[in-house]
């Protein structure tokens, strides 16, 4: 009788075995370890970590990580030894960044949003954060306590880096002698003027290059708030001190009076602003928002004010 007892006791016990390693292997160890977003979502990624320190826990395939609004499959498991090692999700934007690990998953742009979310990896673990808590800067990252830093993303091969999706500074306004700035000289190498010494302030931040934008008499503005005409330009100037501008172009409408304005660049298509007219108002040139039209400026953004 005893022994018939203890062979359905053997069974039990062997069946326990066979669960319990099922329930406590596989995939429960692993947290939403890192969050980051630049300011319109394109560049984000989401970093798991297996926190536990156990080698088996490789079963994530089938699990998902969600937002609020979106969700992606982990479709397959991971090898061991999986300890401390973490699990790599990044859109395309970031993908295609300078020192970016490459992401085990691919996720959509605004895949949670920076105004607050929860991201979940289901069912083991959850990182809710609020508004304003995510950092937008393209430097900083949201830890899993809410913290901030340097974001350092790490794929699960152990490829690690930092990125930087800051955006590039724009061009500053021109010099103008105010907040500290240095206005523009000039002085003439001859009588004539054909050849001239310029000197600017060049200490704000954001100016690739500078380009001078001039005109003759018949381009100036008939009032305030008018537009300005713009008879050609000089394009590439560096930011090394002084610059000479020789020959310099003889007005086209037989006036004798050139104008002409400093502007810097991004070193692509947007200049900075041409300062403000004696309304108040940012100046306004014959090209898109205002800008020059020459020297490929195709652009004018005006946020940059050092120097004003």
């Amino acid at each position: 009788m005893m022994m018939m007892r203890l062979r359905p006791i053997a069974a039990a016990l062997g069946l326990f075995a066979l669960t319990g390693g099922t329930a406590f292997g596989g995939a429960h160890t692993w947290d939403v370890n890192e969050v980051f977003s630049n300011p319109d979502g394109t560049i984000q990624f989401i970093e798991l970590r297996e926190t536990g320190g156990g080698q088996f826990e490789t079963g994530v395939g089938g699990h998902t990580v969600t937002s609020d609004s979106s969700s992606v499959l982990i479709t397959s498991n991971v090898a061991s030894p999986t300890t401390f090692k973490h699990i790599l999700f990044g859109t395309a934007a970031y993908d295609a960044l300078p020192n970016s690990p490459t992401p085990n998953y691919f996720i959509p742009a605004n895949f949670f949003s920076i105004s607050g979310d929860t991201i979940t990896y289901n069912p083991y673990d959850t990182m809710t954060f609020p508004g304003g808590v995510l950092p937008t800067d393209g430097v900083m990252s949201l830890n899993r306590d809410l913290s901030t830093g340097v974001n350092s993303p790490t794929n699960y091969a152990g490829q690690t880096g930092s990125i930087n999706a800051a955006p590039p500074p724009t061009p500053p306004a021109i010099p103008d002698g105010r907040a500290g700035s240095v206005p523009m000289t000039v002085s003439a190498a001859d009588v004539a003027g054909t050849s001239l010494t310029l000197n600017w302030g060049t200490t704000c931040a954001g100016a690739a290059k500078y380009h001078i934008v001039y005109g003759s008499r018949a381009d100036l503005p008939t009032g305030p708030g008018g537009t300005f005409g713009v008879d050609g330009g000089a394009c590439g100037l560096g930011t090394t001190m002084p610059f000479i501008w020789s020959p310099v172009p003889a007005d086209t409408d037989g006036s004798g009076l050139l104008w002409w304005l400093i502007l810097s660049d991004d070193g692509g298509t947007v200049e900075g602003s041409w300062g403000k007219g004696t309304n108040g108002l940012e100046r306004a040139g014959p090209g898109t928002a205002g800008s020059s039209g020459v020297c490929s400026m195709a652009t004018k953004n005006v946020t940059n004010v050092c120097g004003q």
